[in-house]
Parts: structure tokens; sequence; C-alpha cells
């Protein structure tokens, strides 16, 4: 009996825990593009799916799916900083504002994703 409340107390934790740190930066206001510039369309277009697991993850409350959301959307904004530093060599155009702004979040996404499995326990 005992384990079991410790196992309820443990899984509460966690939850509350997941829920903090997704209340820190849930509904954060993130740009809805990168740039306005046409040749970026690609880069805007891994940006916005970024943006959508990020969302999810901040919305679900298991931290199992919340770290999956967020594993998808390191994977798609790791896909955005290579997609803008190939348009900037091609077309002699500055993005390291943009770049410097998508590894910021990453950065972000990466500890809300580090929270979330911490909240799983071990596995």
């Amino acid at each position: 009996m005992k384990k079991c409340r410790g196992g309820i107390v443990l899984l509460a934790l966690g939850i509350m825990a997941i829920s903090l740190s997704a209340c820190a930066t849930y509904k954060t206001t993130y740009r809805s593009e990168l740039t306005q510039n046409p040749k970026c369309e690609e880069a805007n277009i891994s940006y916005k799916k970024a943006l959508h697991w990020i969302h999810e993850g901040d919305a679900v409350p298991e931290p199992e799916r919340a770290a999956q959301n967020y594993d998808l959307a390191e994977s798609c904004l790791t896909d955005t900083i290579f997609k803008l530093q190939q348009i900037g060599n091609k077309n002699d155009i500055d993005v390291s504002g943009d770049v410097y702004y998508c590894e910021q979040m990453q950065r972000e996404t990466h500890a809300k994703k580090g929270t979330a499995r911490r909240a799983t326990g071990p596995q």
C-alpha cells in the first residue's frame, strides 16, 4: 500500500512539474513567420511545423506525449535552421537573426522536453 501511495505521489509530482514548466512558456508569443522573404518559404513551413508541435506539447497533460511532441518540434527547428543557412549561403542573404531566434526556441524546447522526460520517471 505504501509503495502504491508513493507511486501515485510521484506521478502527481511529475504531472505538476510538467504543468508548471509548460505554464512558463505556454502561449508564448512566437513570431508567426520567420521572414517575409519568398526565398525562405521552405524554412517558414518547417518553422510553422515546429510551432505546431510546441503548442501540442504544451497542451497535453501526459509528460510522455509532451516529450514526444517537443522532440518533433526540435527536429523541425533543426530543419528550419539548416534551410535558413542554405538559403542564406545560396542567395547571399543575412539570416543570422532568424537562425539565432530558432536556436533560442530550440534550447527552450529542449528544456521543456527534459522536464517532461524527468516527469515520466526512470525508464
